[in-house]
């Protein structure tokens, strides 16, 4: 009859991750904090009735809180480029594209209430 053919394990091959430093982490609180003001912003753009005009200081507070993520995942990067990983760097470069989103998140809503 027929004989089981045994086919050679596959191994994949051990991939070594490096672990964040001091600064990856600061990048990747920025990232998240830029990513809180985006999705505050939603919450409270969505509530908010029709027709009804945006909240002046909400406003001042996402659009400079975004400034101030964007601004920082910029210099987090010169720092994470000297000190960190790979995932500072990524975190630092999401943190910038997430601030300035944010910014034109909340300058969108501002001027269509």
């Amino acid at each position: 009859m027929g004989e089981a053919v045994k086919m050679p394990a596959i191994k994949l091959p051990k991939i070594a991750l490096p672990r964040p430093q001091r600064w990856d982490w600061f990048a990747i609180g920025a990232l998240v904090v830029g990513v809180a003001l985006i999705v505050g912003n939603l919450v409270m753009g969505l509530k908010k009735p029709p027709g009804e005009p945006f909240p002046s200081g909400w406003t001042m507070v996402f659009v400079f809180g975004q400034l101030a993520v964007a601004c920082g995942g910029l210099m987090l990067l010169g720092k994470t480029a000297k000190e960190g990983t790979g995932w500072g760097n990524a975190a630092s470069l999401l943190a910038t594209f997430v601030g300035i989103s944010g910014v034109m998140l909340a300058a969108a809503f501002w001027a269509a209430a």
